[in-house]
């Protein structure tokens, strides 16, 4: 086997500091690691806010790197109004690019893990300091069918050609914001993580919505050893069943008891290639991919 090099290579999902979590870096910190490493670019997601600031800081302060590229994001939860058409809005005029639906405020999330902003142990578990406000618990839906919330962020999603994720969103909430948003002419839509706790979809249900045009995002903390989901021998089997070439690969890193991330996205996928997954696999799942989902343009 060889030793995978990841130059060239994109992450589309890494979390910094500030935050109410504790994380192995900042903005600044993480890109200038990445791009040290080669690689060609990150998304930086926060469970807290629009990542709109963290992004343009971190560009700024990496000149050394001009070809690196660093894209923003926002991830409806509490912090921003949880699904606030508004806060799509302002984010994706500033130049954001992912649109996340409810994470760790999901009411999938909260039936998982017991409550909003939780994930069972204690340096990710979200204090309550008695804020009025309702906390977490958002759902895309209501008696089953979209709101009218859900409705309008996938329009403004659609009007800005930006991508579409489902966070941590139920499979019945996938599939009923999947077909609005088709509907809609929404292009880039990625089911993220769907090994995790939440989703948790089938094999058979991530081909079914790969079949109708989004990408499936596997991530590499849910193989490490704090939040071990499933093994790699199993994500690797369920790659090859849904098929590379409607996969990307991310990180979800950026916790300190995880590895830097460009380290995890290197082990991550020599793990994956020690199994059996071919190197061209790899890059298409790295590079390729990403590039295609956010409409990247190589130019000789």
């Amino acid at each position: 086997m060889s030793i995978i090099n990841i130059s060239g290579f994109y992450d589309l999902h890494i979390h910094s500091a500030p935050a109410p979590f504790v994380r192995i870096g900042d903005s600044i910190d993480i890109a200038r690691w990445c791009a040290e490493a080669g690689m060609a670019g990150i998304a930086i997601k926060s469970h807290f806010e629009s990542t709109v600031s963290k992004v343009h800081h971190a560009l700024r302060d990496i000149p050394d790197y001009p070809g690196f590229k660093v894209f923003a994001g926002v991830a409806l939860n509490r912090g921003v109004g949880g699904i606030n058409p508004g806060a799509v809005e302002i984010a994706l005029d500033q130049g954001a690019k992912i649109v996340w639906l409810p994470t760790f405020d999901a009411h999938a999330h909260a039936c998982a893990f017991g409550g909003a902003g939780e994930y069972g142990f204690k340096s990710m578990s979200l204090a309550f300091r008695g804020s009025s406000r309702p906390r977490g618990d958002y759902s895309t839906l209501r008696d089953g069918k979209l709101t009218e919330d859900a409705k309008e962020v996938i329009d403004i999603i659609a009007a800005y050609d930006a991508v579409l994720a489902t966070g941590h969103a139920s499979r019945e909430e996938i599939f009923a914001v999947f077909e609005y948003a088709r509907s809609r002419n929404v292009r880039r839509m990625v089911v993220t993580h769907p090994e995790f706790v939440v989703p948790n979809l089938d094999v058979a249900t991530m081909k079914e919505l790969a079949g109708d045009g989004a990408m499936m995002e596997f991530c590499a903390v849910n193989c490490f050893p704090m939040s071990p989901t499933v093994t790699i021998a199993r994500v690797k089997e369920m790659i090859m069943e849904v098929g590379p070439q409607h996969v990307i690969i991310s990180t979800d890193s950026g916790q300190p008891f995880n590895p830097k991330p460009p380290e995890a996205l290197r082990t991550y996928v020599q793990c994956l290639h020690e199994k059996g997954m071919a190197e061209e696999a790899i890059r298409q799942m790295c590079i390729a991919n990403p590039e295609r989902l956010l409409g990247i343009e190589k130019h000789a």
